[in-house]
This record gives structure tokens, C-alpha cells and sequence, in this order.
């Protein structure tokens, strides 16, 4: 997956992910069209979404599950308006041509 940065520029978002198994919080900021991960942030910053998940919550809604099942603060919304920025992968595109 990658984000599609010509769509993704005019959607400013920021989202934390507090991983509770893991005892570690992740940023992910999208801003200009660039998606950024920050591993335990130690900058105070507004966030859209917080998430507060294990890892197997994590799994569970990448493939399909509902964000208002896990705890959270702020609008579960944003995590959609990110999905919908992603796009997948050419099966097709050769990495090492001849």
C-alpha cells in the first residue's frame, strides 16, 4: 500500500496508536501528501484520533473491523478518510527488468 500523495496533500490528519501489549504509542501524521511515523512521540501536538489497541486489534481492523469497537478519543472518521488515501500495489510492475 502507499498513500496516493496527490489526493492525500489537501488531507492534513494526524493519528496515535497506544498499543497496550506492546507498551509503545505510534504517531502517524499525513501531512502534504507524505504519511510519517513517529515511535514513542515526545512532542505535545493536536491529534485528530487516538487509539488506544493491542496488536491483534490492529490486524482485526486493517482487515475489515470497526474502530468503534477499540478505545478511542477524538473521531474514529479520520481513520477512514486515511484508508481511503491508500492505494495498493501493482501486482504487474516490474521491480528489476532485464
Amino acid at each position: 500500500m502507499r498513500v496516493d500523495g496527490p489526493r492525500a496533500a489537501a488531507e492534513p490528519l494526524t493519528i496515535e496508536w497506544r498499543f497496550t501489549d506492546l507498551a509503545t504509542t505510534i504517531r502517524t501524521t499525513l501531512s502534504n501528501g507524505a504519511l510519517i511515523q513517529t515511535a514513542n512521540p515526545t512532542s505535545a501536538v493536536d491529534v485528530d484520533l487516538t487509539l488506544t489497541l493491542t496488536k491483534e486489534q490492529l490486524l482485526g481492523l486493517l482487515s475489515g473491523g470497526d474502530p468503534d469497537d477499540l478505545d478511542h478519543t477524538g473521531d474514529p472518521a479520520v481513520l477512514g478518510r486515511l484508508l481511503a488515501l491508500l492505494d495498493s500495489d501493482d501486482p504487474g510492475f516490474a521491480i528489476v527488468t532485464p
